[in-house]
This record gives structure tokens, sequence and C-alpha cells, in this order.
């Protein structure tokens, strides 16, 4: 009903955020992006609307739906550069990774539900999130890339760094983590739950182990963050990995709909995503990948 130039500048609008970034993916001008958008408004009788910082289709969006199926389709399959995403403490790694047929987005989503809806709308066609939480969709597979364990970073002044005897996990669930966005990542944070972690006691800074309250730092400089050899350094110069092993595991995970898995090209993204953390990853010992999958799908509870 429209042309794909049209559709394009709308879900590159809707992706994107912005016409100024639509119009450069594109190779076009933002006023293109405007008349094109405005266009499949008045075509499929919906209203873009601007809800916080995304943009949000209202309206019967029965017949733009499936107009998204039949253009995602022909992109699938005319070798059309396919539309990758996300989250943003994988930008790093991904940063250098640009194969030729794939467009990558902004790369800084701190939650998931945006992403999963793009994703289920046919917007973007591939979504890295990470394991433990992955979207609960018969429609989407889920292809394990490389798990690595979870660490805890501290200031280097922090006083568990300075402990004299080994760290147990009693010893971490005395201070606070910093805090991640709300109902974000249920599964991984029920997991920290059970281990007793992330629950400081009236939000006050712990008794360190010589016994008086610790006054050096601030309650913000107390709190450990949530880490990976891959996103320590994202902490800065300031904070160190604590010696103890948290017995909980991160990984990528691609994530794409159930209508391309066994789909050439999906193969072709997991051997390049593979080869690329591969590479990326050789130096450091903790990254286990996790091979060839051959498209096998995982469920959140697997």
């Amino acid at each position: 009903m429209v042309t794909l130039e049209c559709l394009d500048a709308l879900d590159h609008l809707i992706w994107l955020r912005t016409g100024a970034r639509a119009a450069e993916a594109l190779g076009c001008n933002q006023s293109t992006i405007s008349r094109h958008a405005s266009k499949c408004e008045h075509v499929f009788a919906v209203k873009l609307r601007r809800q916080s910082a995304e943009w949000v289709v209202n309206g019967d969006v029965e017949l733009l739906a499936a107009e998204r199926r039949l253009h995602q389709l022909y992109r699938w399959e005319m070798n059309l550069p396919l539309r990758f995403e996300t989250q943003h403490w994988m930008r790093d790694l991904y940063a250098t990774w640009q194969p030729a047929d794939w467009r990558k987005g902004n790369l800084n989503y701190l939650e998931y539900q945006r992403p999963v809806d793009l994703l289920r709308n046919r917007i973007i066609d591939a979504w890295l999130c990470g394991a433990p939480d992955l979207p609960d969709d018969p429609d989407l597979i889920c292809v394990p890339l490389f798990e690595m364990a979870m660490l805890l970073a501290a200031r280097h002044d922090h006083p568990l760094l300075r402990q004299q005897s080994p760290l147990t996990l009693a010893d971490v669930a005395a201070y606070p983590l910093l805090p991640l966005p709300q109902g974000a990542f249920p599964v991984f944070e029920a997991r920290l739950r059970e281990l007793g972690l992330g629950t400081p006691a009236d939000g006050m800074p712990p008794q360190d182990s010589a016994g008086p309250a610790n006054t050096e730092l601030s309650f913000a400089e107390l709190c450990l963050g949530i880490a990976s050899a891959l996103t320590l350094p994202l902490y800065g110069p300031e904070y160190r990995s604590l010696p103890l092993e948290i017995p909980v595991h991160f990984g990528d995970v691609l994530v794409i709909h159930a209508d391309f898995a066994g789909h050439r090209r999906s193969q072709a993204l997991i051997d390049s995503l593979l080869a690329h953390i591969g590479e990326a990853t050789a130096e450091i010992a903790s990254v286990r990948l996790l091979g060839d999958r051959r498209h096998t799908a995982t469920s959140p509870s697997a």
C-alpha cells in the first residue's frame, strides 16, 4: 500500500528516535523522512505521538502490521539492509562490528520492553539481549552466543577491597548494589535476591571489618556495581573487581523472529557475531563461546 521507501522512513524514525538519525541511515534529508512518515500516517489512518523519548503509533495498526510483514520478508529475501539493535552495555563490544548487510541502531537501550516491541512489530530484524532475562514469546527465538561470570565492581578504596580475610557472599550482602531499571530484569533480580544481594538495611552504610561505621566514602561510593569482564572498564579507573566468585552468569543472546529461524541470513549473522566475539574476547578467559547452535531456540526458563 506504500512504497518500501515510505515505510523505511516511518520505521527508521520510530527506531532511531530522530529525523536526523533516520535521514543519515537512509541517505536522504529530514524533510524526506517527514514527508514519507506523514504519508504512512495518512494511508494507514494512524498517528505518530511522542512518548518520553520514543515515537509510538496510535490507532488501528492492523493494516500497518500487514504491510510491515510483507516489507520485512522482502528485505530478507532481496538482500536489502536489515536492522540490528543491542543494549547499552554491549555497545563497546559491537562498535567495530559492521557486516555489509546489517544496519546498526542507537545501541543504547537500558530496558528490554522497547526493543522487544520493535522486534515483535518487525521494525527491527535482530536484537542482542542479555541472559538470563530473555523474551517469553513463541514468535521469537533466542540463540545464546556466549556466557561469562558476573563480577561486582567496587571503588579501589572500598572496605571490601581492604578486608584481609577471604570475601564471602555474606560480606558482600552487607553493601547495596547500584540500582537497576525497575522491573527491567526480573529473572536476574530474582537470582540476586536468592543470594541475598542488593538489599541494604534502611539504606545506611554498613559496618566495615574494623567495627566502626565507614565514614571515608559516601553512600553512593559504598555501592557495588554489577559488571563482567567486558563491562568492568565502563566504571572507570577508580573501580576494581571484588575477589569473589558470584554464582551468576551473563550472556549475549541473539533474538530474531521465528519466521527467519532457518534463513541463510540468520545463520550468516550468527557466524559473523561469533567470529567477532571470539576475536574481541580472545584474551578474556572468563568468556565462553557457546558455538554454532544453528538456531537452537532457548526459553526464558532454560
